[in-house]
C-alpha cells in the first residue's frame, strides 16, 4: 500500500472520481489510460494513487501522482542501501515495491534494508 510519507509543498493534493477497471484496491498505484484507471505494471509508471474503493457508481476516489510527494510502502524483497537513488518496479499487485532495477519507475530515497523485503520511501519517476 503507498501512503503518503511527505509532501515538499505544504497544501494537499487534491484527489478526484475516476472511472475504473473491476479490482482496484486502496493504497495500489493505478494509470488512467483512455480516460480509465488501471492497475499499473511493474515498469508503468502511475499517475494515480487509489484512496479509497470504488462507489456505486463504478467512481474511484484517487489522488494524482505528482514529483512533490514521497510515499512510502512496503517492499516484497531485500531492498540494500546500495539501491538508494535507483528505480525500482512495482510489485505484482501494484502496491508496494521489489529490488527490481531494470525500468523501475519508484526512485529509492530511503530503506530500511530489512532481509526480505522492508519499508521503503521514495517518488515516482
Amino acid at each position: 500500500m503507498f501512503t503518503i510519507a511527505s509532501r515538499a509543498i505544504g497544501a494537499v493534493e487534491p484527489f478526484c472520481y475516476l472511472p475504473g477497471g473491476e479490482g482496484l484496491v486502496p493504497g495500489a498505484a493505478a494509470a488512467l489510460t483512455g480516460g480509465k484507471l488501471t492497475a499499473a505494471t511493474a515498469t508503468t509508471r502511475p499517475t494515480h494513487i487509489l484512496i479509497g474503493p470504488a462507489r456505486p457508481d463504478g467512481l474511484y476516489p484517487a489522488m494524482p501522482v505528482l514529483p512533490t510527494t514521497v510515499f512510502e510502502t512496503k517492499a516484497n524483497a531485500t531492498v540494500a542501501d546500495t539501491l538508494v537513488g535507483s528505480a525500482v518496479t512495482l510489485n505484482e499487485a501494484g502496491d508496494g515495491v521489489t529490488a527490481t532495477t531494470a525500468s523501475g519507475v519508484f526512485r529509492i530515497l530511503a530503506t530500511d534494508g530489512q532481509d526480505g523485503g522492508g519499508t521503503v520511501r521514495g517518488c515516482f519517476i
